[in-house]
């Protein structure tokens, strides 16, 4: 089973490799495609991959449940690969006029259709062949968020100090994104179909999706707080601070290098505490943290480090939690559209930034936003059950 772990995992990094893409270019993007847009130029990008991931994770999670999780996770690691490479193939504003955002828009939403799809076979595929120190090995699972922004943040630095940058070097990060494509052969000879798939009793996925409403209200917090926090951060350090990309680009890495033990932190130590109780310990620490770096002005190295490491506790526990949710004939349906039916609303979250700055500051902005996601992900943890101690996943 330790090739399933794995190969999920490697999976899921290079997956938020291709969404990490999108982060870190965004304000590129904005000048390559939507020049006349702005903001909402740079948040557009993020939006067309997030909105959609719903769908995937439904559609793919539907999948994974009647057809396994090893056929699903194929599928989608391909659907990823392709649809980033030919973003980079896209010529700019100034060459094919509106044909470009257009183009663009629609690669966005495909990608964001086999990233949703991923989740779902990815994290179940994980969780379920695991038994011991699930919590731990979630934290490691979802840390693969951040070793993938790592990956192409680095990347970013490194090009951005080239003088063709906004010419040609960005699209050198799309077209990297081809590789994970051979992923999927790794995965058709590595990974086997987990023992409690196989050995469950099989019946209609939809029938098992009671936890939905509650599973659901949880991620839609997490993800606000997300894309208000973190996957704001490029869009507001360069569009609104009017950073240079290499400045920009090095504190997004450095808060996400810090984000990577806080994840593994968090999820060992909801083997012990439980994913209930931890997860709503990181949603307080993560407002507090983001609230302080907003309101303080310029940002430094030791604001941005605190930063990374406050928002990214909660979500820690989102695979194993998910996972324990949710019965073996269901799992991925209702892990997948959790983890992504979310986006439905927090797909919309820097947009609701951007909205709400014509009245009142950005970094007001994103506090408020952020702090409604706290709220949504409170409720949503505290109206369900502590998973540690009540598992379908046994």
């Amino acid at each position: 089973m330790k090739s399933n772990f794995i190969g999920a995992y490697l999976s899921w990094v290079m997956d938020s490799y291709d969404l990490g893409a999108v982060v870190i270019t965004a304000t590129v993007l904005e000048k390559v495609f939507y020049p006349t847009l702005g903001l909402l130029g740079a948040v557009l990008p993020i939006i067309f991959t997030v909105v959609t991931r719903p769908l995937g994770g439904f559609l793919f999670g539907f999948f994974a449940d009647l057809q396994g999780r090893k056929k699903a996770l194929i599928i989608t690691v391909l659907g990823y690969s392709l649809s980033i490479g030919l973003t980079g193939l896209i010529p700019p504003y100034a060459q094919i006029g509106i044909l470009a955002p257009v183009t663009v828009s629609l690669l966005r939403i495909v990608q964001g259709i086999f990233i949703g799809g991923d989740v779902s076979s990815s994290f179940t595929l994980a969780m379920e062949s695991v038994s011991r120190w699930r919590g731990l090995l979630s934290g490691v699972m979802q840390s693969g968020t951040l070793l993938g922004f790592v990956i192409v943040d680095l990347l970013f630095t490194t090009l951005a100090r080239t003088p063709s940058f906004f010419v040609t070097g960005w699209r050198y990060i799309f077209f990297i994104g081809v590789i994970p494509a051979a992923l999927a052969l790794l995965i058709r000879v590595k990974v086997s179909e987990p023992r409690i798939y196989v050995e469950a009793q099989k019946d209609y996925p939809i029938k098992g999706l009671s936890p939905l409403w509650q599973t659901i209200l949880v991620m839609i917090g997490f993800w606000v707080m997300i894309y208000a926090g973190p996957q704001f951060i490029p869009v507001y350090l360069g569009q609104v601070l009017h950073l240079p990309p290499q400045e920009y680009g090095f504190l997004a890495l450095i808060m996400n290098v810090v984000g990577i033990p806080a994840m593994v932190l968090s999820g060992l130590l909801s083997d012990f505490l439980g994913r209930k109780v931890m997860g709503i310990a990181g949603v307080v620490i993560g407002l507090i943290t983001a609230s302080w770096f907003y309101l303080a002005g310029s940002p430094t190295l030791s604001s941005m480090m605190l930063f990374g490491f406050g928002m990214n506790l909660a979500s820690a526990i989102s695979p194993s939690y998910l996972a324990e949710r949710f019965k073996t004939f269901s799992r991925a349906t209702g892990v997948g559209f959790s983890y992504n039916g979310a986006f439905i609303i927090a797909g919309f979250t820097q947009l609701f930034i951007s909205q709400l700055s014509t009245v009142t500051s950005v970094s007001h902005s994103a506090v408020i936003i952020l702090g409604l996601g706290a709220l949504i992900a409170g409720i949503g943890l505290g109206v369900g059950p502590e998973t540690l101690k009540v598992s379908t996943l046994n």
